[in-house]
């Protein structure tokens, strides 16, 4: 199906490099939808990475829905390559990196929905996350996710 026809209050989620740069692949369709996250995205990586470039692989952040973005839809990053084309990650960096960030989006989604009445996350949805540009078959992600 396409992952984005999700109703609103759905999480989309989406395999990211820490660098901030959604120019390819699924990010570039990511950031055209919603340009708005895309920039807070790239905020938030500039400032994790000028204090310490390690603190970014294996997080995630989740991104509430913008006001002017295309869709009513939440953004879930999950850093799993430090960076992209020739100098990403190799797929056991990348795989051990998805695990924590799914982890970490999780525990994200629950603290949104904690004592929340309205705009609480109903569903989350992803592609075949890292299987495109990071090169890593669909298979072992969806191992680690599980």
């Amino acid at each position: 199906g396409d992952l984005f026809s999700a109703p609103a209050n759905t999480v989309l989620i989406h395999a990211c490099n820490c660098r901030g740069h959604w120019g390819h692949g699924i990010a570039a369709v990511f950031k055209k939808r919603y340009p708005k996250a895309d920039k807070l995205s790239n905020d938030h990586c500039n400032k994790v990475n000028k204090v310490d470039k390690n603190d970014l692989p294996g997080t995630a952040q989740l991104i509430p829905p913008q006001k002017g973005d295309m869709d009513e839809h939440f953004v879930g990053c999950l850093f799993t390559s430090k960076s992209y084309g020739k100098t990403k990650d190799k797929p056991p960096a990348i795989l051990k990196n998805t695990g924590s960030a799914i982890a970490d989006l999780m525990r994200q989604v629950a603290e949104w929905n904690k004592g929340r009445a309205e705009g609480r996350i109903e569903a989350i949805w992803t592609c075949k996350i890292n299987s495109g540009l990071f090169n890593v078959p669909w298979e072992e992600t969806k191992k680690v996710m599980e």
